[in-house]
C-alpha cells in the first residue's frame, strides 16, 4: 500500500512541476509509466504464484504504454520495460518449481502476446524512422538544390543588373528609373577592328574581345564603375551609379588611364609574336543621366540623356592610346590631372565642343584636393 502511495504522490508532483513548466508533456506521461514499472518489479518480487495471473494483468497497460513511447524514444520504453524484465526473471528464479505450462495458464500467455505486441510496434517504429529519415534525407537533398539553385539565379541576375536594382526587382517585381545629376560615362573603340577582324575566324574574334573587355571588367570594378553594355567591339561604363558619389570623373580616368595603359601591353605583346593588334579609342563625359531597366523579358540596366551620347561623341573624336574628355569633365578634374587641350573639335550633331586629352595625374594636386 504505501508503495501506491508514493507513485501517486510523485504522480501528482509531475503533474505540478509539467503545470509550472518545468518538465515537458513527454515526461509527464513517462514518469507514471516508470513508477508503475517499478512498483510492479517490487511487487513480482514479493508475490504468491497463485497471485501471478492477477498481476500479470498490470503488464499489459504497462507494455503497451511503452509501445506507445517507442513512437517517441526508443530509451523512454527501455526504462520502463528492463525493471519488470527483471522483476519477472527474478520471480522465476525463486520460484524453480513453476513449470513453462503453469507460467502460460496462470497469465504468462497474456504477457507474451502483449510482449510480441510491443515488439511489432518497436519493428513498426523503425521502418517508419527509417522512412522519415530517407524523407529528412531527400528533403534536405531538395532544399539544398533548391538554394543552390537560387544562388545561382541570384547570382546570375546582379551579374546582368547592379546589385541596388536587382534587390529593387526581387522585392518588388520593378525597377524604378532613377534620375542622377552627376554620372561620369565612358566609351571605348577599337580601331581597325573590322579589318582585322575579317583575317580571323568568328572564334578568335571573341577569344580577343573576351580578352580585351574581360580585363576592362577588372579595372571597371577597381574604379567603382558599373559596366553598362557592351556592342560589337564598343565598351561601356560609367560611375556614380547605381549609388551616386562625387569621385566618379576621377575614377572614370583613371581607369581609362588604366585601360589604354592595358592596350598599349597588348599591342606590345602582339606585336613581339608578329600578330595583328587593336588599337583604342576611348572618350569620357560628365553630367546627368536617367538610368533604369526596361522591358519585362532579358532586363538589362541601362543609361540614357545627351551625356550618353556626348561621350560617344568624345570616344569617336578621340585618338588611339590617349583619353580624350569634354570640358564638362575637364572642369571638375583640372586640379587633379594634367591635360592637354584640344582646341574647339567639330562633333557630329554637336558642333565644335572643347576637348582634351589627359596626360596623367598630378599626385600633389590630387593630395591638396583631397586634404
Amino acid at each position: 500500500m504505501s508503495v501506491r502511495i508514493g507513485v501517486s504522490i510523485i504522480a501528482a508532483l509531475a503533474l505540478l512541476a509539467h503545470r509550472r513548466k518545468f518538465i515537458n508533456s513527454k515526461m509527464l506521461i513517462f514518469i507514471p509509466f516508470l513508477l508503475i514499472s517499478l512498483q510492479n518489479a517490487y511487487t513480482f518480487s514479493v508475490i504468491e504464484v497463485d497471485d501471478f495471473t492477477g498481476h500479470s494483468l498490470n503488464y499489459l497497460a504497462l507494455f503497451i504504454g511503452a509501445g506507445m513511447f517507442v513512437l517517441w524514444n526508443w530509451y523512454y520504453s527501455l526504462a520502463i520495460i528492463v525493471p519488470s524484465i527483471l522483476a519477472t526473471c527474478y520471480f522465476f528464479q525463486i520460484n524453480p518449481h513453476l513449470n513453462t505450462e503453469q507460467a502460460l495458464v496462470n497469465g504468462g500467455l497474456l504477457l507474451l502476446v502483449v510482449t510480441v505486441f510491443m515488439f511489432m510496434l518497436i519493428e513498426t517504429r523503425y521502418r517508419l524512422t527509417i522512412s522519415n529519415i530517407k524523407f529528412k534525407i531527400a528533403l534536405l537533398e531538395a532544399n539544398e538544390a533548391l538554394a543552390e539553385e537560387k544562388s545561382q539565379s541570384d547570382k546570375l541576375l546582379r551579374n546582368i543588373l547592379p546589385d541596388e536594382v536587382a534587390d529593387e526587382l526581387k522585392t518588388t517585381g520593378r525597377a524604378n528609373a532613377k534620375h542622377y545629376p552627376k554620372v561620369s560615362v565612358l566609351f571605348t573603340d577599337f580601331k581597325g577592328f573590322t579589318v582585322r577582324s575579317a583575317s580571323m575566324t568568328p572564334e578568335e574574334v571573341i577569344e580577343e574581345l573576351n580578352k580585351c573587355f574581360s580585363a576592362f571588367d577588372a579595372i571597371v570594378e577597381k574604379y567603382n564603375l558599373e559596366k553598362i553594355k557592351t556592342i560589337g567591339d564598343a565598351y561601356m561604363c560609367a560611375g556614380g551609379l547605381p549609388v551616386a558619389n562625387d569621385s566618379n570623373p576621377v575614377d572614370a580616368i583613371r581607369a581609362g588611364l588604366a585601360m589604354q595603359e592595358y592596350m598599349t601591353t597588348y599591342k606590345n605583346e602582339c606585336v613581339a609574336k608578329g600578330e595583328p593588334y587593336y588599337e583604342c579609342r576611348l572618350g569620357i563625359n560628365t553630367g546627368e543621366v536617367v538610368a533604369g531597366v526596361v522591358g519585362t523579358k532579358k532586363f538589362a540596366y541601362d543609361i540614357w540623356g545627351d551625356t550618353v551620347n556626348t561621350a560617344s561623341r568624345a570616344e569617336s573624336s578621340g585618338a588611339v592610346g590617349l583619353v580624350n574628355i569634354t570640358e564638362t569633365t575637364y572642369e571638375l578634374v583640372k586640379d587633379i590631372f594634367t591635360c592637354e587641350y584640344r582646341g574647339d573639335i567639330e562633333v557630329k550633331g554637336k558642333g565644335l565642343m572643347k576637348m582634351y586629352f589627359v596626360l596623367g595625374e598630378n599626385g600633389a594636386g590630387y593630395a591638396k584636393k583631397t586634404s
